[in-house]
């Protein structure tokens, strides 16, 4: 997955949710710059990638409406 990937679907999340930025990185992996990184395109580890989607699916599953 790329970076471009992972930013539209963290975006859909986001504003599904309504959560900020940098509570989402400290919640989903305890980096509050986590978002802003993805989106200045820098390499994100594929173990950080794991744990983002982890963090959503876990978060939608808690929260279906």
């Amino acid at each position: 997955m790329n970076n471009d990937e992972l930013l539209r679907e963290l975006d859909s999340f986001l504003d599904r949710y309504g959560i900020a930025d940098s509570t989402f990185g400290i919640r989903a992996v305890g980096d509050s710059h986590l978002v802003r990184r993805i989106r200045d395109g820098r390499p994100i580890r594929r173990s950080t990638v794991v744990k983002v989607k982890r963090y959503i699916a876990r978060y939608s599953i808690d929260h279906v409406a």
